[in-house]
């Protein structure tokens, strides 16, 4: 019993640990201790390894050093000082015996570990190992460490990541993690720390060294930073440019740095690099949810990646559509300064998606223009686009090469727009519908035939007792591969009148906890959005035909669950043992 004035408890009678056995003994808070009889003395220390969980007591003690009999991290039994690395340091516990009984001073169980827990973190990441990783945020955040706090140290891994390591590629990282983050947030418990989980995996890698960054010396403009970012950019000098926009913000003009970028990658001559504005989206929200102190690293390193890249010598076709797209410039401009002169009640979405699908990029870009000029609100644009996308994926074949990358980038491309429109204006914007139509005349290999987005979708309803049915057949046919008969699945239910928000979520979930879910994570958020921001349309069902397609056409029916499910457990103390039996 533990007396009034300490913390000491009775554990065991020593005759129940003979000299060179040990004994787990379970605690009312969940966990166990071991128990080790050296010599006649007696150690006391938590049972869970601190690398994977196993039952310490199944270890074997050799000079004072306590080695786990699974993957062999030691310890120093009395200290807990693990000797390997990416290795938490044991917990161990003050030991006497009393007239032949084992008392343990135990103490609170109160979480004291955050410093050790935020570095075996960051081990993870550079190592990339994701039980390492798991284990670490599934620790930090069950002792109360704030989210925010965690994945901060995430984001700054990543800045230093991309820097060292990657080129402009680094965007499909960064895509990754503030996806995973946003996508986490609409769920609880497991669900939410694999999502989270996800995030670091995708910012995990090698981080080297590198030069400090310092301003250009005095005296420099904002109007001298423009300009050399407009020539670098145009130039290809991406090495040049991270040093202009460092400058800037010392000189507090943070708030036109990002505005800028847009505007260099919506340039014609960007035509054919559709993840540039995709990937200067994603760093606009890092800047959003972070602020510039903890983001200004990896914005500046990869937003000069990204508008600085080389971009070779063009082939003949988008040649002419960057000839073309130059020659409309000022037309684009002249109405998007005009456009709150004109009130349009009109819109012809079924003529602009069959001019967009007509494989003619003069046509493509003629209707384009033509819609800028008769004063269409670039909202409704972006909207066309993105349903545009999820119904040609919704239609895609998928007997053959489904062409899923090519088709993905559609969608995420016409959903940028929307942060590419608020954080560069209505001219980025209107020139990003215009890559937007590119990219449509770029992917005409693919096999899907023009449909009108306003004609009614098939009207067959699902033959089932109740939504609850419902949900479960569609996502066993995502679980079962069944890609031929998904789609149909999904539009039938959502023809019942059953909750579509309430199936996205539930498919969200199984998105996450397949080892596809990293890959899945811009569509999974961007039809999460669009969802909201499309729900009048009469095409908004497409949206949710085309994420079930995609989900079960690339799922390999591999999950992540075990190392996440684990890493929950381990977080409550229990030894892997104790996991596999519950």
């Amino acid at each position: 019993m533990t007396t009034p004035e300490s913390k000491w408890i009775k554990v065991a009678a020593v005759s129940e640990v003979p000299v060179g056995e040990a004994k787990a003994v379970r605690l009312e808070a969940g966990r166990s201790i071991a128990l080790f009889n050296v010599d006649g003395k007696i150690y006391a220390t938590d049972n869970q390894c601190p690398h994977m969980g196993y039952p310490l007591t199944r270890g074997v003690v050799r000079h004072g050093i306590l080695t786990c009999d699974w993957h062999e991290r030691s310890f120093d039994l009395e200290g807990g000082g693990c000797f390997n690395v990416e290795c938490d340091d044991l917990q161990t516990f003050p030991a006497e015996t009393r007239n032949g009984e084992i008392w343990v001073e135990i103490g609170d169980f109160a979480y004291k570990r955050k410093d050790e827990h935020l570095r075996l973190l960051w081990e993870g990441l550079l190592s990339a190992d994701r039980w390492t990783m798991s284990k670490a945020i599934a620790l930090l955040l069950k002792g109360g460490v704030p989210e925010a706090e965690v994945v901060e140290l995430i984001l700054r891994h990543i800045g230093r990541h991309i820097a060292s390591s990657h080129g402009s590629e680094g965007g499909h990282d960064v895509a990754r993690l503030i996806n995973g983050l946003k996508v986490g947030r609409r769920y609880k418990d497991a669900d939410r720390l694999i999502a989270i989980t996800t995030a670091a995996c995708s910012a995990a890698g090698g981080a080297a060294e590198r030069l400090e960054v310092v301003p250009l010396p005095h005296p420099v403009s904002w109007e001298n930073i423009e300009r050399w970012v407009r020539m670098f950019s145009h130039d290809a000098h991406a090495e040049r440019i991270e040093r202009c926009l460092f400058t800037a913000r010392q000189m507090g003009e943070a708030d036109k740095i990002l505005p800028l970028l847009f505007e260099c990658t919506a340039e014609p001559h960007f035509l054919g690099f559709a993840d540039n504005l995709i990937s200067l989206g994603y760093l606009s929200e890092t800047v959003d949810e972070f602020g510039w102190e903890k983001a200004s690293e990896l914005v500046f390193n990869l937003g000069a990646k990204l508008v600085g890249r080389g971009r070779g010598e063009p082939e003949r076709f988008r040649r002419d559509a960057v000839r073309i797209m130059r020659s409309m410039q000022p037309a684009i401009d002249d109405a998007i300064s005009n456009a709150s002169t004109r009130e349009v009640t009109d819109y012809d979405e079924d003529a602009f998606v069959n001019a967009l699908t007509s494989v003619d990029i003069q046509r493509a870009f003629d209707a384009v223009r033509n819609v800028l000029e008769t004063g269409v609100k670039i909202e409704r644009l972006i909207t066309t686009l993105v349903l545009l996308a999820a119904d040609r994926m919704a239609r895609t074949p998928v007997n053959v090469d489904a062409g899923w990358p090519c088709l993905t980038m559609e969608l995420h491309l016409a959903a940028s727009l929307r942060t590419a429109q608020r954080i560069g204006g209505d001219k980025v914007a209107a020139k990003g519908i215009f890559h937007a139509a590119w990219l449509l005349f770029a992917d005409r290999w693919l096999n899907i035939p023009s449909r009108p987005l306003t004609e009614p979708l098939s009207e067959t309803e699902l033959d089932i007792p109740d939504e609850d049915a419902g949900v479960r057949l569609i996502i066993n046919s995502i679980e079962t591969l069944k890609v031929q008969e998904i789609g149909g699945q999904v539009l039938a239910y959502l023809n019942a009148g059953y909750s579509g928000q309430r199936l996205l979520e539930e498919m969200g979930r199984a998105i996450l906890w397949n080892d596809t879910g990293s890959q899945i994570l811009p569509t999974l958020r961007t039809v999460f959005e669009e969802w909201e921001n499309c729900a009048e349309h009469p095409a908004h069902y497409q949206l949710l035909v085309c994420l079930a397609r995609y989900a079960t056409d690339i799922r390999t029916n591999k999950d992540s669950q075990s190392a996440t499910t684990t890493a929950m457990r381990f977080a409550e103390g229990k030894t892997t043992v104790e996991v596999f039996e519950d």
